[in-house]
């Protein structure tokens, strides 16, 4: 309340007065505006908690529903001594089925090397003229204009920078009795794209007419190769060490030469399975406590029927049979998931893992697919998760009841301010005739007193 000077005229405390008047009519009332308030308040941070619990449940039961989680395969290979001459990714087209690899021979590309006998210096000159020289490795071909007065140091890199996209590299190795190597070295793996060269078109100086271009020569193993695995005794070949095809499903990729058979086996990706499913459970349970924190005798919630029919609608869909025909099971019950009596949910790892041995498209079927209950269940959530669903239809309304109710009390604070103003203004003007009277009275008694 302002402070005032009421009172100082007559003598009366009328500041108390006024303030006395101005709280018996507005302190119950804005009491009240700020209790309401407070409820909404608690109510939306309510509302905010089932929100987040009802979304974050939704995530799983989508990620459930997803039918690629079921589809996904592993491969695993069996460690024989730590070296791992293979990697193996299988994808959802994979049999699960168990096979025998073995790395006979990995693809390489091709190496040149000029003979003992064609250089002793990286500054010696290749061409005086200059000319076309030309490389080719199977299919791909490489064409490169010579400079006259070309060195060989400089050919080196001429053929390094023009050569990065045809995968061809150049170098020198200086065997320190004077001999010079020119060597070049390919990338492009496979039988049959052995790296060549062509100086028919690059006039050669008399000193690289001896042994350089026409001397360049494959070394002993230095032919570009095949990768070559067998699969089950059958040989595969490939012009890289990339086996797409050899097993449907399966993308081999050859590290290494290995001794002997390895065993490789592609089975369902169980783990992510359960690991999806422990989610959904552990985010039910979470749902189900929010849901009782929420409503609990004396909570802000209590009585919500959004909260109570979907309560309702998730025990229904979960006591529901998704089997498809023929399946050996009839719910998510035979599967490992179980009904607690506080109404939570259980996860049976053994029972999960024995009903997919038994049969794992089954176990698919009843949470995935059309007639599934992650279908279901999504299909539900759709109407109370997210920006436009039932719980932020509910915040947005309590929140625009906050905007009114502080609209009203704030609307209020200014009559109380103007009526306090009108009872300040009123008692000033009493004040003042009161000091008037005391004034007149007091000349009245001096007057008499000189009587």
């Amino acid at each position: 309340m302002a402070i005032g000077s009421l009172g100082a005229g007559s003598g009366l405390d009328l500041e108390s007065l006024v303030s006395d008047m101005v709280s018996a009519r507005r302190d119950t009332k804005v009491k009240l505006y700020q209790d309401k308030l407070a409820g909404y308040e608690a109510e939306l941070s309510a509302l905010g908690s089932v929100g987040s619990a009802i979304d974050n449940f939704k995530t799983f039961v989508s990620t459930l529903n997803n039918a690629d989680l079921f589809s996904g395969r592993n491969a695993s290979i069996e460690d024989t001594d730590g070296k791992q001459s293979f990697s193996v990714v299988a994808d959802k087209t994979a049999s699960t089925d168990k096979y025998s690899i073995q790395v006979d021979q990995l693809a390489k590309g091709s190496r040149l090397v000029s003979d003992i006998t064609s250089f002793t210096s990286r500054d010696e000159k290749v061409t005086s003229s200059g000319g076309e020289l030309r490389l080719t490795a199977g299919d791909q071909k490489l064409v490169l204009d010579v400079k006259p007065d070309t060195t060989l140091s400089q050919l080196r890199e001429q053929i390094n920078a023009e050569g990065k996209d045809f995968g061809v590299s150049a170098n020198l190795v200086d065997d320190g009795d004077g001999h010079m190597f020119f060597t070049i070295t390919s990338t492009k793996t496979g039988a049959g794209n052995t790296l060549k060269i062509d100086s028919s078109n690059l006039t050669l100086d008399s000193v690289g007419i001896g042994g350089f271009f026409p001397g360049l020569s494959v070394p002993v193993g230095g032919e570009a190769q095949d990768a070559m695995i067998t699969v089950d005794g059958i040989k595969v070949r490939s012009d890289s060490n990339d086996f797409d095809s050899a097993i449907a499903g399966l993308n081999i990729k050859a590290l290494d030469v290995s001794a002997e058979p390895e065993k490789v086996e592609v089975s369902y990706n169980k783990e992510e399975v359960e690991n999806t499913i422990q989610g959904f459970v552990s985010s039910y349970n979470e749902l189900i406590a929010v849901f009782k924190q929420s409503t609990a005798k004396g909570a802000v919630l209590n009585g919500n029927s959004m909260i109570r029919n979907l309560s309702s609608s998730l025990a229904s869909n979960l006591m529901s049979n998704y089997a498809e025909v023929g399946s050996p099971f009839t719910s998510i019950f035979d599967v490992g998931v179980e009904f607690q009596d506080n109404g939570t949910l259980s996860y049976d790892s053994d029972k999960f893992n024995k009903a997919a041995e038994t049969n794992f498209d089954a176990v698919a079927s009843l949470f995935t697919g059309k007639n599934g209950l992650a279908t279901s269940l999504d299909s539900l959530l759709e109407s109370y998760a997210g920006p436009r669903g039932m719980n932020s239809t509910l915040k947005d309304s309590v929140s625009k009841s906050i905007g009114s109710t502080e609209e009203s009390l704030t609307d209020y604070e200014d009559r109380m301010a103007k009526y306090e103003a009108s009872l300040r203004s009123k008692f000033t003007n009493l004040d003042t005739q009161l000091a008037n009277m005391n004034a007149q009275g007091n000349y009245l008694n001096s007057m008499l007193n000189q009587l």
